[in-house]
């Protein structure tokens, strides 16, 4: 299992040069949209990837693993990577999702986790406003609407899916996430998913865990969690 420090180890670089991809010194400056074109070379990928070892009703459902995308929002990124990898959980227990549960599914194709409502930088909230004015992207639509970091291709690849922190409502600014299944929400939906969010990164396993995180009536907790 990795920790913080060693994969992002030019991490103040890039809030200097905050157009280049930096991760693991590979250096792209050409970004990709989450679709079929982008997850076809992710075994070709050096970005950091973080997982979940899903539970529901107690049994397990297998595991999440998000590939991440710190050039868009370094920070927001390394506090999502740090509370997955629960290095800090000897400065401070709540700096961790293990052990979290997600608020139950309510059929709109997100799953949110409130995590123990804690970031990494000591803050009350912190959200990352210079990252959001470079990667401000729009939806598609009337009833679409903002949303930042990542571009998503809502058209390309009905399997999308994403991580995202909301950038305002409850909880924003702290701990709380969202995985978004963007490529299989209806038109009307898929408008209006990723507004006021900014798309950390892509899950590249586990659609199956997620098909069993849909249940109305289980509860959903993240029983294990790190960086790969």
């Amino acid at each position: 299992m990795a920790c913080i420090g060693s994969v992002f180890p030019q991490i103040t670089a890039v809030r200097r040069k905050k157009s280049a991809s930096f991760i693991l010194g590979k250096v792209s400056h050409s970004p990709r949209r989450v679709g079929r074109s982008s997850l076809s070379v992710v075994a070709e990928s050096s970005r950091p990837r973080a997982f979940m070892d899903i539970s529901c009703d107690e049994e397990a459902a297998g595991r999440l693993v998000f590939e991440l995308y710190p050039e868009y929002a370094p920070q927001t990124v390394e506090n999502f990577a740090t509370l997955m990898s629960g290095e800090r959980r000897s400065i401070d227990p709540s700096l961790s999702y293990k052990g979290c549960s997600f608020e139950p599914y309510k059929g709109k194709y997100a799953y949110t986790c409130k995590g123990r409502g804690k970031n990494i930088y000591g803050k009350k909230k912190f959200v990352e406003t210079t990252a959001m004015s470079t990667s401000r992207n729009e939806t598609p639509g009337s009833g679409g609407g903002v949303y930042y970091g990542l571009p998503v291709d809502l058209d390309d690849d009905p399997n999308a899916i994403v991580v995202a922190v909301p950038i305002s409502g409850p909880g924003f600014g702290t701990s709380r996430f969202v995985i978004c299944r963007v490529g299989g929400s209806p038109g009307s939906v898929k408008e209006r998913l990723l507004a006021n969010l900014l798309v950390l990164g892509n899950l590249v396993e586990g659609v199956s865990t997620l098909q069993q995180m849909s249940s109305r009536d289980v509860e959903v907790k993240i029983e294990d969690c790190g960086l790969l």
